[in-house]
């Protein structure tokens, strides 16, 4: 967006086309209106915690199928009663993972934050397949930040990762980039980058089941290949 200077006394202009850039165009943090493909990839989440809920009561095997795909347990081979590897040679839950809740809170919090920051990122991409797919590209590519950042800090120690807050993480920063450019990344990214510090510290001392790693791989992701990912696939 661009600003002119107003019209003198008695003048009269058109205005002025916006100016061409190279980085991502600034939207308000909340998005100039709500994000098709933001909302349409919530829907899908909640509709998967939708039939995950109902298989774990009813249907056990489907229930076994969503979490055996999606749930990144890491050190296996450490547990009492390791799990089947997953599909994809144990890559899927690095993907799949952001569909898997741990129930509805869960679930809520992750797509009420991706649906108030998301439309945000999603604006500068433009419209259209390539933009759409830009978009997913960098979502998912914070999802499997996330999670590679998780395995890695806990390689050796038995863990269950579910839930999209590594790509929603991602998504967070991103909305900082858009909003406000480089200043605007840092003042949304470092406190929650905090946060996650301190909830790191806390889990010297006490068990807390909070998937800080995959936070702090997506947010990393997000504020470093934002920039990229708009320079690539926008369009419009």
């Amino acid at each position: 967006m661009t600003e002119r200077e107003p019209d003198g006394p008695g003048r009269s202009e058109p205005p002025l086309p916006p100016a061409a850039s190279a980085g991502p165009v600034r939207t308000p943090f909340l998005g100039p209106g709500v994000s098709g493909l933001v909302l349409a990839l919530c829907v899908l989440t909640l509709a998967v915690h939708a039939v995950d809920s109902w298989a774990a009561a009813n249907n056990p095997a489907l229930h076994g199928l969503i979490m055996w795909s999606g749930t990144l347990v890491t050190a296996p081979d450490m547990l009492p009663r390791p799990p089947p590897e997953a599909p994809l040679a144990g890559l899927s839950p690095y993907v799949l993972h952001v569909f898997v809740h741990a129930g509805w809170w869960h679930v809520l919090l992750n797509m009420g934050i991706l649906l108030a920051a998301g439309s945000a990122a999603a604006a500068p991409f433009g419209r259209g397949v390539s933009a759409a797919a830009g978009f997913l590209a960098f979502y998912f590519t914070c999802a499997i930040a996330g999670a590679g950042l998780h395995a890695l800090v806990h390689v050796n120690e038995p863990t269950f990762m579910v839930g999209a807050s590594t790509a929603v993480s991602g998504v967070f920063a991103a909305a900082g980039w858009a909003s406000g450019g480089r200043a605007g990344m840092l003042r949304l990214a470092v406190p929650w980058l905090l946060i996650n510090a301190l909830i790191a510290i806390g889990g010297i001392f006490y068990s807390i089941p909070i998937a800080w790693a995959g936070h702090v791989g997506g947010l990393l992701a997000g504020m470093l290949l934002y920039p990229v990912f708009v320079r690539v696939f926008r369009r419009g």
